[in-house]
């Protein structure tokens, strides 16, 4: 979906986080710069998500219940490889910055982050995927 180009598409963001309010800014924030955005509460819902329909990122949480954002960074990478992920934190530490990064994470933010620092996250990443 990506190999089409990053303005001719309207491109499919996955959002997986627990927070009810930080789903609703993300997706609020990245349907204004133009992204379809689709919004779970979990890794497990998020993983289910991928496997019926196409995405061309994903943006997780590190903790959640069912399957935290490392867990389904690692089956995105081994099912879905040409889909970036960026990790998000409030929680986050050195090993599992190294752990993200070494499983294949295209960023990772800790939180709270700017809007700015999402976005260009996401560009940065969608742009690499090409």
């Amino acid at each position: 979906m990506i190999a089409a180009g990053l303005h001719s598409l309207k491109l499919r963001i996955l959002v997986a986080e627990d927070d009810s309010e930080m789903r609703a800014l993300l997706t609020r924030e990245l349907s204004a710069e133009g992204y379809e955005v689709i919004q779970v509460e979990n890794g497990a819902a998020a993983a289910l998500h991928i496997d019926r329909e196409a995405c061309d990122l994903v943006i997780a949480d590190l903790k959640m219940p069912e399957m935290g954002g490392l867990e389904l960074l690692t089956m995105v990478k081994g099912s879905h490889a040409e889909i970036p992920v960026i990790v998000m934190t409030a929680f986050g530490d050195w090993s599992s910055f190294a752990e993200a990064f070494e499983k294949g994470c295209s960023s990772y933010l800790r939180k709270p982050f700017k809007m700015a620092e999402l976005k260009s996250a996401v560009r940065k990443a969608l742009e690499e995927a090409t």
